[in-house]
């Protein structure tokens, strides 16, 4: 529970004015991906699964701006809304019918706990009626080894990390990869993801999971729009390192010293301080 706490508490640490986001749309043969860049305060990524009559939402925008900015985009493609599966943002729900909504087996029951409860009441203090927090009860809930077929395109569920919210990686149409954090090559890991030394495990078993899928393109809730299998291996890799490198030195100091001389040259080196504060915690 402090783990996911610790999650919690940085995604409300983002204070940002809210602005108009872009789309990226990407052609898998029998599904279309687009991709909502919403530039919101928590820096949240929304997407559309296009099949030949319908779409499928994942992970609905969460403040108003960008759920009326993300409602015309569907308009235009005027095609009905067949699910919108909210994986491990529980928060948009005002723009769809209820009806529609899916939510992971787990997730019901934990947004209504202490941790996740208290994340959207910090939200709701710090961007009052611009973030849509509204509550409802999913018409579907799905096993996290489920197999459902929406839109014409496969998704396939499986457990996300276990250091992360009871929530899901989907693989869709056996093509994108789904996973809470798109992977970013070249960039150091955020203290949203390395928690903890256990965290370092899990994430790391979430990334070989989603290497081993045979996927060509993951995305994410947060991050980049897309990324390739590049990214995933980099990943893979400076995760190895991270937990090579705190279970021999003895600092947090020392951890941040060696990663900066390891990686000289990647951006997010500010993440380094608050990567050693998790992992040296006592």
């Amino acid at each position: 529970m402090k783990k996911l706490g610790s999650i919690a508490l940085v995604l409300c640490a983002t204070l940002t004015a809210s602005a108009q986001g872009k789309f990226e749309v990407k052609e898998f043969g029998s599904f279309k991906l687009h991709s909502y860049i919403t530039a919101d305060p928590l820096g949240d990524m929304s997407y559309i699964i296009e099949g030949n009559k319908s779409v499928v939402v994942l992970e609905p925008a969460a403040f108003h701006d960008n759920i009326k900015e993300l409602g015309e985009y569907l308009g235009k493609l005027n095609k009905p809304v067949e699910k919108v599966i909210a994986n491990y943002h529980a928060a948009g729900f005002s723009a769809f019918d209820n009806s529609k909504f899916v939510m992971i087996e787990g997730m019901p029951q934990f947004v209504k706990g202490d941790v996740y409860s208290g994340m959207m009441a910090n939200f709701a203090t710090t961007f009052g009626n611009k973030m849509d927090i509204s509550q409802f009860t999913p018409s579907v809930t799905v096993g996290k080894d489920a197999k459902e077929n929406w839109a014409g395109v496969e998704f396939k569920f499986s457990p996300g990390a276990s250091s992360d919210f009871p929530a899901a990686s989907i693989l869709i149409g056996g093509k994108v990869y789904y996973t809470h954090f798109t992977p970013v090559a070249n960039m150091h890991m955020s203290a949203l993801q390395i928690t903890s030394l256990e965290a370092v495990d899990a994430q790391l078993a979430g990334l070989e999971h989603a290497k081993a899928s045979g996927a060509t393109t993951f995305i994410g809730g947060h991050g980049g729009a897309t990324a390739s299998a590049e990214a995933v291996n980099f990943q893979i890799e400076y995760l190895k390192k991270v937990k090579e490198t705190r279970l021999q030195i003895q600092t947090g100091d020392e951890f941040v010293l060696v990663m900066q001389l390891t990686y000289p040259d990647i951006a997010g080196e500010e993440n380094l301080t608050a990567v050693a504060t998790n992992l040296y915690k006592k």
